[in-house]
């Protein structure tokens, strides 16, 4: 199972676009802060996408967070805002273990950044497709085979 890992588009609608195009994959998590831009290809995804919501998508109605269930693992996803991530993810990393998560999936930052944690909770921030702090757009994959999770981070080039 291929699961795309989105966040932080910031009405980069040309780069939603050109991954969903161009990428290969079976579901779309979307991690808020501009959850209206991929709710301009939900006819396309239908029901391969789950979305969260951001800081900066107001009352928009949506969760703050998720714990869904595919391939026989737990993924807690979040944007990240809620547990103060810019300042540390300490109060982030306490809740996906509370969660039972064996993925945490996470944005806000605009820093791509993956990590198995101690307690073997997988961690994946995939950056941000519309204003990278490290000036690169980007996105996470997330591969769930034999279940054996691999997780990577591209550029969008």
């Amino acid at each position: 199972m291929k699961i795309l890992v989105l966040s932080d588009s910031h009405k980069n609608l040309l780069n939603i676009k050109k991954i969903l195009n161009e990428v290969d994959y079976d579901f779309v998590l979307f991690l808020g802060d501009y959850v209206e831009d991929i709710l301009n290809f939900s006819k396309i995804l239908k029901d391969k996408l789950f979305v969260v919501k951001g800081n900066c998508d107001g009352d928009i109605n949506f969760d703050d967070d998720l714990l869904l269930e595919m391939a026989g693992k737990k993924i807690f996803m979040t944007h990240g805002h809620c547990y103060g991530v810019k300042m540390g993810m300490g109060k982030l990393f306490e809740k996906a273990t509370e969660m039972g998560a064996d993925i945490l999936v996470f944005g806000h930052t605009h820093i791509p950044f993956q990590t198995r944690l101690d307690n073997g909770i997988i961690v994946l921030n995939p950056g941000s497709l519309g204003k990278g702090a490290l000036k690169n757009n980007t996105f996470g994959m997330i591969c769930i085979e034999d279940d054996v999770v691999t997780t990577k981070i591209f550029q969008v080039l």
